[in-house]
């Protein structure tokens, strides 16, 4: 295939991509158009997406710390998954889409508060702790911090999410 013939290829693929539908109206079947109050091509980024730049920023520190302590990726991923697990407790429990089971609540609102992992990077920090301790409360902050900009946190009694970051 040529420059050219690749060249058309990407033209008929992105024209075969395009919507013919009108995405800022929607048809009721005949009874009319309803105007859509956003359209899905418009995406827009909420201010709690900003805390992925402190979260990647502490992610990136915690990776090079890692690297200067010879500690490698291990640590990282250990405490970058681990707050995640107690959602296991919730498999073959009875709740609904995006509701946790409410066993489940309390650890991982325990692993998803930030005072645990900043009691362990002030412990780390001050030499009471081993390296592999600071690099994993640095994951574990970055963790939480992340799951933030995504719009996850802690979860009311009842396994829903709660509406933002409220300590009750």
């Amino acid at each position: 295939m040529n420059l050219i013939e690749a060249t058309d290829l990407r033209k008929t693929y992105r024209l075969s991509r395009q919507s013919t539908i009108d995405t800022d109206h929607f048809s009721l079947g005949g009874a009319g158009e309803v105007p859509l109050a956003v359209s899905p091509s418009r995406r827009r980024l909420a201010r709690r997406h900003l805390w992925l730049v402190p979260g990647l920023a502490i992610a990136f520190y915690a990776n090079a710390q890692a690297g200067e302590h010879g500690l490698g990726l291990g640590v990282l991923l250990l405490f970058g998954i681990v707050p995640h697990l107690p959602a296991l407790l919730s498999v073959r429990q009875p709740h609904a889409r995006g509701q946790m089971a409410p066993r489940a609540v309390p650890l991982f609102n325990a692993m998803h508060h930030p005072a645990p992992p900043l009691v362990l990077l002030a412990l780390a920090a001050a030499g009471i702790l081993s390296p592999f301790w600071f690099v994993g409360a640095l994951a574990w902050f970055s963790h939480i911090v992340v799951d933030l900009a995504f719009g996850h946190g802690l979860r009311k009694a009842d396994g829903w999410r709660r509406r933002w970051w409220t300590w009750r």
